[in-house]
């Protein structure tokens, strides 16, 4: 443990420290010679034993479970949430984590030797296109994850030291985060240090052979790394670009920070999102970030291949999760337009207002949805529960529908959801189940649509994820392989290049690349 802490000045990343000025003491197994002050000022690190000055955080723990943090072997975000390492001050630590490089993997994980595997997609109609994936999080590696599924070659390209966010989210599958193994099956992993020569000289070695490139940053950052698409093209005149980010390269908003929440906010649907006279309500599904981020970038990559095609030429992509969650609220801005008014929360017709759309509870506490929208099926649906008068309300006679639901509330509670759904496979009238996850993975129907794939990883183990939703008909599908563990297709990657294995040795020891 001495040892990491000498060593901690010379990892020390200043440009991360920029602004930020702390102490932190650093407690382990309740020896005195094992308790060290750490003090970030003025972009310097010092370590030292034993605890000096007034502590912003205070770090309890385990030598043990702090060098297997340090190698790699335990997850931070998994030793705090478990209980194994005590943090005072979780927002410090944090900042902390991020000002300085990781030591080097441990022996016992490269003797693993799996980097040797030179995998490459096998089947599907994108085979031998290859992608370059920049992007972090959740939209735009779930965009290429479906890419990938349809046989294109997904290179996903991370920092040594500071990877894809996601993989330090819990929870997590033997030390991996089980976010992270969601989105990124089937893609190689390169881990490079794109701010050095030599890391930016393999990236564009491999941007001259790429089809496409996806990147999530905010705008300019690309541009700092000579990796925007004026440069690029120049020396690939058929690459097609994508950028994803919140709210576009131009606008008032280009620059700021956000999340789902804050595009969701932004278009109107969180407005619109709730029960009557309540305040909105955050949806449980990330709907700005899938079908603003992910599905747009899946669309915006194969209509830029499809036009390559006629032209020979690839094409810049300005893509913002903003823009493409306004298309959620057409029917409500048609209203708006038509009205001049918007309607209150839950009173939308397809909202709340309508009690033949809408949600019930059963006498079991589980929950049915009811859509007999068309008159067809609430026709049936009044026949089959003998209340025909229910047929007479207008939808217009706000009175009378609020009390056909109150009604409806009654009649939904007089039977188990297991016998509403009895009732509804006899009569086709719209009635489903709400489902929790437990019987999503069960469905019968879904098993059948091959929605569910399991990939085993000889390190991490089986793992279970939601499949590709495009189905073509006689198209073999890429079988794909587990998410990568951070750099397991470096040294493979960089043998494509003609880098040979004291290459590999060289670029590892300044740095550049991290070879699992």
């Amino acid at each position: 443990i001495q040892d990491i802490f000498e060593n901690l000045p010379h990892r020390f990343r200043s440009e991360k420290a920029k602004n930020f000025n702390g102490i932190f003491h650093f407690k382990f197994n309740n020896i005195a010679e094992n308790q060290f002050t750490v003090k970030i000022q003025d972009e310097k690190c010092t370590s030292k034993i034993g605890l000096f000055g007034k502590a912003n955080c205070i770090i309890t723990t385990d030598s043990d479970t702090y060098i297997a943090i340090e190698l790699g072997k335990l997850n931070a975000q998994e030793a705090f949430m478990s209980g194994k390492i005590k943090v005072s001050n979780p927002m410090a630590i944090l900042s902390f984590s991020k000002m300085f490089h990781k030591l080097p993997l441990s022996v016992s994980a490269k003797q693993k030797n799996i980097s040797q595997k030179s995998r490459k997609p096998t089947a599907g109609p994108l085979k031998n296109i290859r992608i370059i994936d920049f992007s972090r999080l959740l939209p735009a590696p779930l965009a290429t994850m479906f890419l990938a599924d349809m046989g294109a070659e997904i290179i996903k390209i991370e920092h040594p030291q500071s990877p894809d966010d996601i993989r330090n989210y819990p929870p997590f599958i033997n030390q991996q985060s089980a976010y992270y193994l969601a989105i990124n099956r089937s893609k190689r992993s390169l881990c490079l240090d794109l701010r050095q020569a030599a890391g930016k000289k393999i990236c564009l070695d491999l941007l001259k052979s790429a089809d496409v490139l996806i990147e999530s940053f905010r705008p300019g950052v690309m541009q700092k790394l000579g990796l925007d698409y004026e440069n690029i093209s120049k020396i690939n005149s058929r690459l097609i670009y994508i950028s994803l980010t919140g709210y576009g390269q131009n606008g008032a908003y280009a620059q700021e920070a956000g999340h789902d929440l804050n595009y969701i906010g932004r278009a109107g649907i969180l407005h619109a999102t709730g029960h009557q006279d309540e305040k909105p309500t955050i949806p449980a599904v990330q709907i700005a970030d899938i079908a603003g981020g992910s599905y747009s970038t899946l669309s915006a990559c194969l209509l830029a291949l499809y036009q390559r095609e006629r032209t020979g030429k690839g094409s810049y992509i300005d893509l913002s999760m903003l823009d493409a969650s306004l298309p959620f609220m057409s029917l409500q801005y048609a209203s708006f337009q038509a009205t001049g008014k918007q309607a209150k929360r839950g009173e939308d017709l397809l909202s709340g207002a309508l009690p033949n759309y809408n949600v019930y509870e059963c006498s079991d506490g589980k929950f049915v949805a009811l859509g007999a929208l068309e008159p067809k099926f609430w026709k049936r649906f009044c026949e089959s529960v003998n209340r025909l008068e229910w047929l007479k309300v207008s939808l217009n006679d706000k009175k009378n529908l609020e009390k056909i639901k109150q009604e409806l509330t009654v009649l939904f509670r007089s039977k188990t959801q297991v016998e509403w759904l009895v009732l509804a496979q006899k009569v086709d009238m719209c009635l489903t189940a709400v489902n929790d996850l437990e019987a999503v993975s069960k469905d019968k129907h879904l098993h059948s649509r091959k929605m569910f794939v399991q990939h085993q990883h000889e390190v991490y183990g089986n793992i279970k994820s939601i499949g590709n939703p495009i189905k073509i008909k006689d198209e073999l599908e890429n079988k794909g392989w587990a998410a990568p563990l951070l750099g397991e297709d470096t040294e493979a990657i960089l043998k494509e290049l003609g880098y040979d294995k004291n290459d590999v040795l060289a670029l590892e020891k300044d740095g550049v690349i991290n070879n699992f």
